[in-house]
Formats: structure tokens, C-alpha cells, sequence
């Protein structure tokens, strides 16, 4: 499959704002995604298949989408504790 990160005006400037070691986590992550998106996620409440949760660097989450039909994944939420 070819899943593609889709990433809006308002997802580059939440990146932008994120310290330098969790832009490259990050960046690390979305390649693995972009792979097999199920693989590098865990289920985010109910296991529906389409919302799902994975980490990034030390102190970072990121909530996403995954439609399987589209094969688009859309960040929801990304936080770093750091």
C-alpha cells in the first residue's frame, strides 16, 4: 500500500513550533507510518481502526487517523513533554 502523511497549514506550524529533537523524531516516525501505518500504532480508545496513537522521541505522542480506504493518515494531535 501507499499511505500518505497528510500534513495542513496548521500541522506545519504545530511541527514548526515543536524543539529540534522532536522535529526529527517526528520526521522518523511519519517514514515509518507512510510504511504500515497499523504496524507503528496502536489502537486510541475503542479499537476501531481508524484512530490510533503511536510515540515519538522520548516525550512525544502523536493521535492520528488512518483511513484504510483513502490510505491518507491525518495527524489529530501532537504533543512533546519535553
Amino acid at each position: 500500500m501507499n499511505w500518505t502523511f497528510r500534513i495542513g497549514p496548521h500541522d506545519f506550524d504545530t511541527i514548526a513550533a515543536l524543539p529540534a529533537e522532536a522535529q526529527s523524531a517526528l520526521d522518523g516516525v511519519i517514514d515509518v507510518l507512510e510504511l504500515d501505518p497499523y504496524l507503528a500504532t496502536g489502537p486510541f480508545g475503542e479499537d476501531d481502526g481508524v484512530t490510533r496513537i503511536t510515540s515519538f522521541g522520548t516525550w512525544g505522542t502523536l493521535i492520528l487517523l488512518v483511513n484504510p480506504r483513502t490510505q491518507r493518515i491525518t495527524p489529530l494531535s501532537t504533543v512533546w513533554a519535553g
